[in-house]
């Protein structure tokens, strides 16, 4: 089985310049803590897209209501979405370089975020900075661009499937079979894919 770097060395390959990059540059967020509810608004860039979206969500705290945000906006586009399950949230300080002076609240924070697919295979996204917002929100915005490049690099495959036997080049099929073998590893379930399955037989 291969390791989560080598699938997504591969999903870089196949998908090429149709790579989609996630990106936030700043966000507001409000949270009551007796009610423990906090809401986020944010605006989402995407590449290949002019202009972003407009992101709001509602959960617990800061990286529910900001996956959840994000899950609602893209769940129709990237169906997949909708099946990932956050199974670890590790906020760590790095103070192996921290000077003795001061109080050395600006250390670097590791947030380490792990996420399972449909499959129940775990994958762990990690982000430092000394803000452990930022890097929450950037934990989160790696894993869910991980999987919606997943779910495009597996239809992409199949459809190279597919062109492969209408030319009749059994020799391509099976080789796109074998890559499809390991990129479905990397992604998880959606009814666009499992559609797009069937149709191949």
């Amino acid at each position: 089985m291969r390791t989560q770097d080598e699938l997504q060395s591969l999903t870089r390959e196949v998908l090429a310049d149709d790579y989609v990059q996630l990106q936030i540059s700043r966000y507001s967020l409000t949270e009551d803590l007796e009610s423990g509810r906090a809401f986020i608004a944010t605006q989402l860039s995407q590449s290949k897209q002019a202009a972003p979206r407009s992101i709001e969500g509602e959960g617990v705290g800061l990286v529910d209501a900001l996956f959840k945000g994000i899950q609602q906006a893209l769940v129709a586009d990237y169906p997949s979405i909708a099946n990932i399950y956050f199974v670890d949230f590790h906020v760590a300080g790095d103070f192996r370089g921290a000077k003795r002076e001061g109080a050395r609240t600006d250390v670097p924070g590791v947030v380490r975020l792990g996420v399972e697919n449909s499959a129940g295979r775990a994958f762990a996204f990690e982000h430092v900075s000394p803000s452990v917002s930022a890097s929450s929100v950037r934990a989160v915005l790696l894993a869910v661009e991980h999987f919606v490049n997943a779910e495009l690099a597996v239809l992409k495959v199949y459809s190279w499937i597919a062109d492969a036997r209408r030319r009749s080049r059994p020799d391509l099929a099976e080789k796109y079979t074998q890559r499809l073998a390991d990129l479905v590893q990397n992604a998880s379930y959606s009814e666009t894919i499992e559609r797009t399955k069937k149709a191949l037989g």
